[in-house]
């Protein structure tokens, strides 16, 4: 069954090219300034490739640390946005990367983001034996980083910024105002 699914996505690597993900850029979004990502919900469906031990940890960690940047977390019928994630280890000179695909999906189950990157192990042995929770803890840190800034700029988080304080975080002018926004790009709340 997970075979057949698999085929529906043509964003899952091949699980026989794992250079795919290991040569592929990590590209740092931009957080909006200004906006939180709390107005796009966000649920996570799914995470493919590690143990059961090891997904669990992975999982406690990242809800913490996108609770932690303002990340609005909810049910998946009820999130604007759900993430499939998939971790895998690579070998590598020394010992193994630890190499992570974080797709998000709209309610409409397209892909509107991926997020990539991957870290080192010192290891010889199995590579997830390497895991450990400081190792994970640093991963997962930045990828709920880069999350909480690719939510920032969903319509969704702006809306609820402008709906919040009363301006257009678009324009950085004050709803009713005549005046001319400030060239400074920064919203302005009066």
């Amino acid at each position: 069954m997970a075979s057949l699914l698999s085929g529906c996505l043509d964003t899952l690597p091949d699980r026989g090219d794992r250079s795919l993900v290991a040569s592929a850029p990590h590209v740092r979004p931009e957080a909006r300034a200004g906006v939180s990502p709390r107005g796009a919900s966000l649920a996570f469906a799914s995470l493919d490739g590690p143990s059961e031990t090891v997904s669990e940890r992975f999982r406690e960690q990242f809800d913490k640390a996108v609770q932690s940047r303002d990340v609005a977390l909810a049910k998946t019928e009820a999130a604007h946005y759900r993430i499939r994630g998939y971790l895998t280890t690579l070998p590598a000179p020394g010992g193994a990367r630890l190499a992570c695909v974080l797709d998000v999906y709209d309610r409409q189950g397209r892909r509107v983001q991926r997020l990539m990157d991957e870290t080192a192990l010192k290891t010889e042995a199995n590579p997830w034996d390497a895991v450990d929770d400081k190792s994970l803890a640093a991963f997962v840190d930045r990828s709920a980083e880069d999350l909480a800034a690719f939510l920032s700029g969903t319509p969704e988080a702006l809306a609820a910024a402008e709906k919040d304080a009363g301006v257009s975080v678009v324009s950085g002018q004050a709803k009713g105002s005549e005046e001319k926004p400030k060239p400074s790009g920064v919203a302005q709340a009066r």
